[in-house]
This record gives structure tokens, sequence and C-alpha cells, in this order.
């Protein structure tokens, strides 16, 4: 985290990049000053939105899986698999998209009076990923108070402790797993709004020569360094067993 810190504020002003000698006694040079510092700029942008972003994003990989497990994930006479419900953030994207681009930008354009900024759909892109995580959590407060299912329900099919037997696991609970679908949706809309702009974002803020190297980047903090943050925070806070967290 320290790290992040250190390259933010290294990068806010990137007047210290100069050149080793007179630039103009080097006409050839095919990479300016001007141009690196154009391409490092970028970073705190970078840094700032795929962290924030993703530790709302990454919930969808775990920890609403795992809350659906404990809800009650029957049809019938099978169940689904916490993963399942992941469909629906596909699904999101598949149907806002087209709805976004086609009718909803063009009505805010004309209402606002200008074109909808691509800072503007990045701001709410993580407000509406902040707000998927609130209404997950408001669902596992409403889920911590359901009753166990029992009797014929038996147990989770992909909650902790399940044993093949199916004599020993983890009991659902009274709620149904597909409200596990809004934040998921959510996420999906915040994708929608987020993802595609910071690549945007990155194409347009390098030169030509670097565009591929600072997209590699973006893509960097995107998968790795924000799986880095969500695995300490999923550690510290998120237990195996959801009825046995606080």
């Amino acid at each position: 985290s320290m790290a992040c810190i250190f390259l933010i504020v290294a990068h806010v002003n990137c007047s210290w990049v100069q050149s080793l000698g007179d630039e103009s006694k080097h006409q050839s040079r095919s990479f300016k000053v001007k141009e690196a510092q154009q391409s490092l700029s970028a970073l705190p942008m970078i840094v700032v939105v795929n962290v924030s972003f993703s530790l709302c994003y990454n919930s969808m990989n775990n920890a609403f899986p795992s809350q659906a497990c404990q809800m009650d994930v029957r049809l019938g006479s099978s169940q689904f698999n916490g993963a399942f419900y992941n469909i629906s953030d596909a699904l999101a994207i598949v149907i806002f998209t087209p709805i976004f681009e086609t009718c909803l930008f063009p009505v805010i354009s004309k209402l606002k009076g200008s074109p909808v900024r691509l800072g503007q759909k990045i701001v709410a892109g993580l407000v509406v990923a902040c707000i998927s995580n609130v209404s997950a959590a408001w669902l596992e407060s409403k889920r911590r108070d359901a009753p166990y299912l029992c009797g014929d329900a038996g147990f989770s099919q992909c909650a902790p402790h399940y044993t093949q037997d199916g004599l020993e696991g983890t009991r659902m609970k009274d709620i149904s797993a597909f409200w596990i679908f809004i934040p998921f949706i959510l996420v999906g809309i915040s994708e929608i709004l987020v993802n595609p702009c910071m690549y945007c974002f990155c194409y347009e803020s390098a030169p030509a020569q670097v565009r591929s190297l600072v997209q590699a980047i973006n893509l960097f903090f995107s998968g790795s360094v924000s799986n880095a943050f969500t695995a300490v925070v999923s550690k510290l806070l998120y237990p195996n067993d959801l009825d046995s967290g606080h």
C-alpha cells in the first residue's frame, strides 16, 4: 500500500523528468521528455481507480458466491453452486451496455448540454460499485437474521464443511439466493462505466510509442495489484463460514 501511495505522489507532477542533455541536438530521438512526462502522469489515475474499483469488484469473485452458498440455493430437487449467480453480472453487461450508449448517455448529454465526460462515467461507476457492496452487506444482515432451513432441505453443497455423503455440512438460511443477483447486476453496471473508460484513458493519455505499455500497466493494477489488496482484506475480515463472522 505504501508503494502505491509513493507511486501516486511521485507522479502527480512529473516535471522532475528531465532530459539528460540538450534535446534540440537530438532531433532524431523518437521519445521526447514531454512524452515521457505525459505517459507517467497517467499513473495516479490508473492506480487510484483500479485499486478502489477492484476492491469492490473482487467481492463478486469470493464474497458474493460464498454468501449465496449459505442462502437457499435450491431449485426443485437440485442446488445451484454459488458461482452460478455470477451469470447475472454478464447478463447485466450485455443488456445495459446498449441501453446506456443509445438511451441513457444521450439523454444525460441533452439535459446537461454537453457530452458525458469520461471522468463522470468513472466516478459514477465507482459509486455504483460501492452501492453493490452496500446492497450485499444489507443482504448479509437479512441472511444472518433468517432462520435455518432444516429437515428435507439438507445442507448446502457449496458451503463449508459439506461432506460427500451429505450427512454433515452448513445449513442454508431461509432466504432465496436469487437475491444475490442485485449486487451482481450492480457490479456489471459499474464495469460498463469504469473498464472501457480506463482503456480509453490509457490510450488517449499515452503517446503512440508507449500506448501498449501504459495499457499493460493499467491491466497489471486492475488484476495483480488489486487482487493482492483484496487477498489481504479477505484474509483479515472474511471468514470461511459466514455464520461464524461478526
